[in-house]
């Protein structure tokens, strides 16, 4: 992680708070700060380690997701599942309030850089409204930003299943900020388990098993291992000579072999006429070609006498045609055998209008799921124009008022040709606002700096 200092990062920041840990006693706080920290261990085992930064905030925790946004999500429904195997029941949590977290996620900036200790710390806004977040959530609730909602519902419908629109709170900054809560489905769960699983198996068998024995232990330190000739100038100047001296072993073998290979004859040579002998032919009339079994006794007849003591020549091979098709076509049935049309009838009329209408209207609502799901808004057969997105650190796009996600990571924006409005919205700084004029396959360049 030392690499990654000092540099701004678009992730997912997690705030976890301990529900009155600071009112407790000195043994409480102690036991509740252990279950935390085992139930944290096992919700975050199959995130890699160099994918997220943990800090400890005394009576919580702040983790930094530098991958996938869903990984966020996956660790605070375990973590909230095993809390609430520890309390029973949701209920039981939510209402007396003990052994309970609440937790908030923002999708925002973090920079990276290194604490007193020289360990990797995170700040910036990401993380700051991550903790208002958390603030607005009551015990046993998850809450999410709008900007962490917008990205994770567009990637699956189990995620879109699980966020429900609370609205909007001011924190003691006077800044609103638009929250959702995050509540109880199974397939979300799952489907995100298997996403990090995926994730997990792709990766080399070794640095699983080292990530694995470092989430056991609660360490989070990332060991490279260099290999022991590289560390030896000397052996390694051997194996290169080596490898140096079998390479030009190879090189000798093969111009041995191509010198080798016999060459054709002078008098071969010599009998092939240069381009200047040559003579034009003349060219006759092409006769009747007879059939196979006609000329097989004349190709018998015209082959000349070999001389003694020389191999006979190879007789001429007979052209081989492909057997004529002696299939023969069974008789169409009589006509009486033949059924009728079905009559065309008023009713059977109405039954293909209605077929035809419910298909033509599944395929409408099938291109406005895919309109939606993707952010394309232009119309089949229209030629749109591209808008190409370069916003930073980041921002919400809105097209004449309607969200179009999250840039980073989106890159552009398809439209129809036309006037469009476009606003990228920061919560740290004034809105950004754009008027286009846009024309079949015009590619704008839209850039914008929050400074």
């Amino acid at each position: 992680m030392l690499d990654t200092a000092n540099r701004t990062f678009i992730c997912s920041v997690v705030f976890i708070d301990l529900v009155g840990y600071s009112k407790k006693p000195v043994t409480e706080q102690i036991r509740l700060k252990a279950s935390l920290t085992n139930n944290l261990s096992e919700s975050i085992k199959d995130i890699p380690v160099n994918d997220r930064i943990i800090l400890d905030t005394g009576d919580g925790v702040a983790i930094s997701f530098l991958g996938d946004p869903e990984d966020a999500l996956f660790v605070t429904l375990s973590l909230r599942e095993a809390m609430m195997r520890e309390a029973m029941t949701a209920t039981m949590v939510e209402a007396s309030g003990d052994d309970a977290v609440r937790m908030g996620i923002n999708l925002g900036p973090v920079k990276l850089v290194k604490d007193i200790n020289g360990h990797p710390n995170i700040i910036g806004d990401g993380i700051n409204v991550a903790q208002r977040i958390m603030s607005f959530a009551r015990p046993g609730q998850i809450v999410v930003s709008r900007s962490y909602y917008d990205v994770v519902s567009n990637l699956a419908s189990e995620y879109a299943k699980l966020f429900t629109y609370e609205g909007s709170r001011t924190d003691k900054h006077v800044r609103e900020h638009e929250i959702y809560v995050v509540g109880h489905n199974e397939g979300a769960l799952q489907k995100a388990k298997d996403g990090i699983r995926d994730r997990a198996s792709a990766t080399i068998p070794n640095a699983r098993a080292r990530t694995g024995a470092a989430s056991a232990t609660g360490t989070s330190t990332v060991t490279l291992t260099i290999p022991s000739f590289v560390q030896d100038k000397k052996k390694l100047t051997m194996v290169a000579g080596g490898l140096a001296a079998i390479v030009v072993v190879l090189g000798v073998l093969v111009a041995t072999k191509k010198s080798a290979t016999p060459t054709a004859p002078e008098s071969a040579m010599a009998s092939v006429p240069t381009p200047v002998e040559m003579k034009p032919a003349v060219v006759a009339a092409a006769p009747v070609t007879p059939p196979v079994e006609a000329q097989k006794p004349a190709a018998a007849a015209s082959t000349p006498a070999t001389a003694p003591g020389t191999a006979p020549a190879e007789p001429p091979k007979a052209e081989t045609r492909p057997a004529p098709d002696t299939r023969v076509l069974a008789p169409s049935p009589p006509a009486s055998q033949i059924p009728p049309p079905a009559p065309t009838t008023a009713e059977n009329k109405d039954a293909s209008r209605r077929a035809a209408d419910a298909a033509k209207a599944e395929g409408a609502r099938a291109l406005d799921a895919k309109s939606s799901a993707t952010g394309d808004t232009t119309k089949p057969g229209i030629i749109p124009a591209t808008v190409f997105l370069n916003i930073t650190p980041w921002g919400e796009v809105y097209v004449n008022g309607k969200a179009q996600g999250v840039s980073p990571p989106r890159k552009f924006i398809k439209l129809d040709p036309g006037k469009y409005k476009i606003e990228i919205r920061n919560t740290t700084f004034p809105a950004h606002i754009e008027s286009l004029d846009l024309k079949t396959r015009d590619e704008i360049q839209l850039r914008h700096r929050f400074q």
